[in-house]
């Protein structure tokens, strides 16, 4: 077991970690937005805290300790993080439980079918769809937190199998395997507070899907309990017997029961990812250079393609503590033909694809920028989500959304999407998850945070919906790794059907028949963006 950090209460991250606002961002946003003022911050100690609902004696001894509760209250989602800092959460669990074996999995979910008590799946909390987030309502709910159920089972170095149980966390998983000589290579820009369960159940990818691939294509076999029955799918290879039953489970979001423990395809340790930087004169000949790449199959393991105003963002803040050298480079860029209009690609591999996808890049009108870039972006790929917090403090808002589409459609639903933001914000974008047939798009907005909670959510529900009608109206899927929770439930029909949505609620009907398990998840169409 690695050494355990203390989470941040209504923050992101861990104590004693910040990243404070780079002036240059901060200079940005006042000019292109205006001043704004700090999202007041009340410490949760004096939070109105409501007491728990009594629960069946049949459930044991959960934590009732009222912060225990407020830290499971809530996922990791913008407004999530609005109303634990103002103390404006609507509902809370009546107990946290935290169970430690498989049986007292099964046993606490029978409970709970018998008593009518609702049921959310707690993993590493870092939902940023309303995953996790307790909806008020008249019949009582548990916290099920399974950072007890964790832990390496075996590994099969001959095949490449890892089992570990579900509440594993990503450090974890990495330190445990690596003594080995292995990695399973996923990782989320949560790795560091999400488990192996939690990235199965909302169908993760990780910065190096293109190399490692998505949490489905990782996951061999699985151990599911339901109130109503138990799924054991062994770890094959390959299996043409029926439907894969994997695949129903990866990206059920707790609603079809509880993920307890997985078998995991890991490979032999590389030596270390090296990552360069290649300037392309726009957004098109960037997608057009990553299409050409992972269509001839370039074996890279990462590839990230920014537009101009993420890259001009970037660009400041790498170069923020020299202004001198900061002209200088600019200067000698401008005279290679490297405009505002240029965007930056990071190519990361361990082998020879480097020098490959560099020369694919030059006939795009790539220029090369070295490996600057890919180091500080490694240095602080898991820190970004922190910036969140310290924006909130100077009074900006922050948050992402991200879909996928083919490459014949991406240009279009990039353009269709930053010009759905009606009211004064700032967008930036990048492709982050390339494939054969089409790529994702990751939006990343910011806009003033009114003082009032409920202002400041009702602003980003308006932002949400509008970017979400045009994500589905440009052909975009709902979501490429955030999953659907609560907040992207109302769209879930239109893009698998009504017929495929009730196939899912048969299934989730024949394992939860009371729909105690995450029932506002997924499947329940109530728009809750303002709760």
């Amino acid at each position: 077991m690695i050494e355990s950090r203390r989470r941040r209460l209504g923050a992101w991250g861990f104590e004693g970690v910040d990243y404070p606002v780079p002036t240059p961002l901060l200079s940005l946003l006042n000019e292109r937005l205006g001043a704004s003022v700090g999202l007041p911050r009340a410490a949760p100690s004096r939070f109105e805290i409501p007491p728990p609902t009594p629960l069946p004696e049949s459930l044991g001894n959960g934590s009732q300790e009222p912060l225990d509760r407020l830290a499971h209250a809530r996922g990791q989602g913008l407004t999530d993080l609005v109303r634990l800092r103002t103390g404006t959460v609507p509902a809370l669990p009546d107990a946290v439980l935290r169970p430690s074996s498989e049986a007292e999995v099964e046993a606490i979910l029978r409970a709970c079918a018998a008593a009518g008590v609702r049921v959310i799946p707690w993993g590493g909390g870092t939902s940023v769809t309303g995953g996790v987030n307790v909806v008020p309502g008249d019949k009582p709910l548990v916290s099920l937190d399974l950072e007890r159920l964790s832990g390496l089972v075996d590994l099969d170095e001959r095949s490449g199998l890892a089992t570990f149980l579900a509440g594993t966390f990503g450090p974890e998983i990495e330190s445990v395997l690596g003594a080995r000589g292995f990695t399973l290579g996923h990782f989320p820009q949560s790795f560091e507070l999400s488990t192996l369960g939690g990235w199965i159940a909302t169908r993760a990818s990780g910065q190096e899907s293109l190399g490692y691939g998505g949490i489905e294509r990782l996951v061999a076999g699985l151990d599911v309990v339901a109130p109503a029955g138990k799924l054991l799918i062994p770890a094959f290879p390959a299996s043409a017997a029926g439907p894969d039953l994997r695949q129903v489970v990866v990206g059920s979001e707790g609603r079809l029961g509880v993920v307890t423990r997985a078998t995991v395809r890991v490979r032999r340790r590389p030596p270390a990812l090296v990552i360069k930087g290649t300037l392309l004169p726009s957004w098109e000949a960037g997608v057009e250079g990553a299409r050409e790449i992972v269509q001839r199959r370039v074996p890279l393991d990462l590839l990230r393609l920014s537009d101009a105003a993420e890259t001009g963002v970037a660009l400041t803040l790498g170069l923020r503590k020299d202004r001198a050298r900061d002209r200088i480079v600019r200067r000698l860029l401008s005279l290679r033909g490297v405009t505002e209009k240029s965007c930056m690609m990071l190519c990361g591999a361990t082998g020879d694809a480097l020098q490959e996808s560099l020369a694919i890049l030059k006939t795009h009108g790539g220029v090369a920028v070295g490996a600057s870039p890919g180091r500080k972006w490694l240095a602080d790929r898991f820190r970004h989500p922190y910036l969140r917090d310290s924006l909130l403090d100077s009074g900006y808002a922050t948050d992402t959304l991200e879909t996928a589409t083919r490459w014949s459609r991406i240009n279009e639903l990039y353009e269709r999407v930053r010009r759905a933001f009606e009211e004064p914000v700032v967008v930036l974008c990048h492709v982050s998850h390339p494939y054969e047939d089409g790529a994702s798009l990751y939006f990343t907005f910011f806009f003033r945070c009114p003082r009032d909670p409920e202002e400041a959510t009702s602003r980003w529900a308006k932002l949400k919906r509008a970017a979400t009608a045009a994500i589905l109206a440009g052909g975009g899927t709902l979501s490429h790794h955030h999953g659907v929770g609560m907040w992207h439930a109302p769209w879930y029909e239109s893009e698998v059907g009504r017929d495929g949505l009730r196939l899912v609620e048969k299934v989730a009907a024949a394992f939860d028949p009371t729909r105690i398990l995450n029932p506002h998840v997924l499947l329940d169409p109530t728009d809750r963006l303002e709760i």
